[in-house]
């Protein structure tokens, strides 16, 4: 999932509100409750090995970074075409291209390019290729033949498809490779007041070109997919509550029998579930989901389940099967005998694979380089598996192996720098915190030419997303690259990105304590940003002297914390975050979830909600700040101003403190200029007060 779309939630998260409609007793059973749950201890999973420094005569400079720089919203996709040929799709290497797609014979190593489009997904009989072409308003479902010829535009959506792949729209082949079953939605800027619109199921035949219209929903609907029957279609069915000016959020996983458009519903929530991801068993009979089984407020933790999904049960909405416990877990695959789910799992800096056996519910690591793995397939056969992912330097490794993960070799590397570019070594490191069991995990950037026994000064760049969000390898300004880390260690900085206790990678203590009984989920961030910091000053790497921090979206707003109620950076930067709760929550009606979140109403406990407020906690600041912001009209995340309020109070104090707004920006910085000015701001500001000591 892109960084774009993971802001989306994060902002739709934090905006959304509802009447009351339910009593505080109910709510509070609720979190009574989750705090019950089965006891399990966090599974350790080895650090991965250091990335080596590489030499070269160039270094990453500013100028260099915003001349090859790009927002990518969409992540390579690995494909089978068949047991020996593999599909993949990856993004352009330079701005206004389109992606490509190739094939890869595993066997022989031979590469032939196919077309220029994205995600690839290949007819049941592998004689066809669906895929995307084109971007935005243009952006249409096309198919070819598995040579590559032929291709033809098949849909011709008014307004194009959009730009997130199961976000916005989705399609899947038929099991007799004769038609596609293609969901989609207009694009409704989620910051409009324009109400949403109803997603459409169309069938579309291959041979005809003929669409015809199935059904369509007040709702969106993600990860579509058919029975083995051909007889159904699968999908999730989603309510946001703030989208739809209702006062609930609602998650269903259905099925849509083709023949007289009969609905049955498998699972039902009433919260957001975001990432249910239902995956039907190949022989149809099992649906696994990921869902939060303590929670269904919100998809905090989500762990594996499996629904019994043939209707000769006689139950509609039968019990979830849980299965996992204590693991941050996505993308469920099922082997082919069906004894294994294959599963990606956040645990410190990268994501890895792992398999659950669907009998125990045992995990096996399957993966375990220093790669964030974005994308995976199972062979048809069962017996291969294909990976992409992207390291901390940039590279994207296209790899294969056994199902089990043995007999690994590389496919493809694709380095994100020419050859001759310096980069800095880079470690996944952890380190213990005091009140909480399992240690943290993150990255650290050495800088260039690093010499042991130098204290170096550090910058902290803390990541966005809410409450289950991990880090995504992109920087805080730029967001999409990690060579904006290699930037500042080109300059001389250390840097490190902490994963924190809030993504619950580490365990779903930070949501039942930390969260939802103490309501100080974000102090408790800081203590563990702070408690890395402490770890590389008694390591003897950084200068305690000379400390900075930057953060976006919820990171700006961790370090907006740390600037009201610390004194040890010498400078912050804080990019599209926020400041405070308080005035959100007063200024419309309510929701459950946030009941839940801080435990009541905020007359009913104000000191909930201030708890980690930077606006009610700045007297006595001191830190140099540079808030970077965007126009809450387009899409920025400070609608109340509270950042303002904050600078203004800063300011009042005495405080070193700017404060820029971008008013054709929305969340993220999209124009050439605007990326520049941000960056270049925020090395003056580093730089400068940086040099003060």
């Amino acid at each position: 999932m892109g960084i774009y779309k993971q802001n989306i939630i994060l902002l739709i998260e934090n905006f959304m509100r509802r009447p009351i409609g339910f009593s505080i007793g109910v709510i509070m059973s609720a979190m009574i409750g989750m705090t019950t749950t089965k006891a399990t201890p966090v599974l350790d999973q080895p650090l991965t090995a250091p990335l080596p420094a590489r030499s070269g005569t160039k270094v990453i400079t500013p100028d260099w970074l915003l001349s090859t720089y790009q927002e990518n919203t969409e992540r390579p996709v690995v494909r089978w075409l068949d047991n020996t040929q593999l599909l993949y799709a990856y993004p352009p290497k330079q701005n206004n291209q389109e992606w490509t797609i190739e094939l890869f014979n595993v066997h022989t190593g031979e590469r032939k390019v196919l077309v220029e489009g994205a995600n690839p997904t290949p007819s049941p009989d592998s004689q066809w290729i669906a895929f995307t072409r084109g971007k935005k308003e243009s952006k249409q479902l096309w198919i070819m033949d598995f040579k590559g010829k032929n291709a033809k535009q098949l849909s011709h959506i008014k307004g194009g498809l959009g730009d997130y792949y199961q976000f916005s729209f989705d399609f899947a082949w038929s099991p007799d490779s004769k038609t596609i079953a293609l969901s989609h939605q207009p694009d409704v800027p989620y910051w409009g007041k324009e109400p949403q619109l109803k997603s459409t199921i169309d069938i579309i035949d291959i041979k005809t070109e003929h669409t015809k219209l199935i059904t369509s929903f007040d709702a969106g609907i993600r990860y579509l997919s058919w029975f083995p029957n051909g007889e159904e279609l699968l999908f999730m069915k989603e309510r946001i509550g703030f989208l739809y000016k209702e006062e609930e959020d609602r998650e269903w996983i259905q099925a849509l029998r083709i023949k007289d458009r009969s609905l049955r519903t498998l699972a039902e929530f009433d919260g957001l579930q975001q990432s249910l991801r239902p995956t039907l068993s190949p022989d149809g009979k099992l649906v696994a989901v990921m869902y939060d089984a303590d929670n269904p407020m919100f998809n905090h933790m989500t762990s594996l389940g499996l629904v019994v999904s043939d209707p000769s049960n006689g139950k509609e909405k039968p019990p979830i099967k849980r299965l996992t416990y204590e693991l941050q877990l996505y993308s469920p695959q099922w082997s082919q005998d069906s004894q294994r789910i294959y599963v990606r799992r956040d645990y410190g800096a990268y994501r890895q694979i792992y398999a659950i056996d669907t009998k125990t519910g045992e995990p096996t690591q399957i993966t375990n380089a220093p790669l964030n793995i974005e994308n995976y397939a199972l062979s048809p056969d069962g017996s291969q598996l294909a990976w992409i992912g992207q390291d901390a330097q940039a590279t994207r490794v296209l790899r294969l192996a056994s199902s089990d993960g043995r007999n690994v070799k590389d496919l493809a590397i694709i380095s994100g720098t020419p050859k001759d570019m310096a980069l800095s070594e880079v470690l996944e490191v952890d380190w213990k915190v005091p009140d909480y069991p399992s240690p943290m995990r993150g990255l650290l950037f050495m800088p260039l030419n690093y010499h042991q026994g130098t204290h170096y000064p550090l910058i902290v760049d803390v990541h966005g997303g809410g409450t289950g969000a991990s880090i995504h390898l992109g920087g805080a300004i730029l967001l999409s690259t990690p060579l904006e880390w290699h930037m500042w260690a080109a300059k001389g900085y250390v840097v490190f990105v902490p994963e924190l206790r809030s993504s619950a990678s580490f365990g779903s203590l930070a949501i039942t304590r930390d969260d939802l009984k103490d309501h100080d989920l974000i102090n408790c961030d800081i203590k563990d940003i702070e408690a890395g910091v402490d770890s590389l000053i008694a390591q003897g790497i950084v200068d305690p002297q000379r400390l900075a921090v930057i953060g976006h979206s919820a990171g700006g707003r961790r370090v907006n914390w740390l600037t009201a109620t610390t004194h040890r950076f010498k400078a912050v930067i804080s990019k599209e975050g926020w400041a405070d709760e308080w005035f959100e929550s007063l200024d419309e009606l309510p929701s459950k979830r946030i009941y839940q979140m801080f435990g009541g109403a905020p007359w009913e406990v104000p000191q909930n909600y201030q708890k980690n407020s930077a606006l009610f906690h700045c007297l006595g600041a001191t830190t140099p700040t540079l808030f970077l912001m965007g126009n809450p009209d387009l899409g920025g995340v400070d609608r109340y101003k509270t950042v303002h309020m904050l600078y203004n109070a800063l300011k009042g104090q005495g405080v070193e403190t700017e404060y820029v707004k971008y008013d054709d920006e929305g969340h993220i910085f999209e124009k050439p200029k605007n990326q520049k000015d941000s960056l270049e701001r925020a090395i003056k500001w580093i730089d400068g007060h940086m040099r003060k000591f």
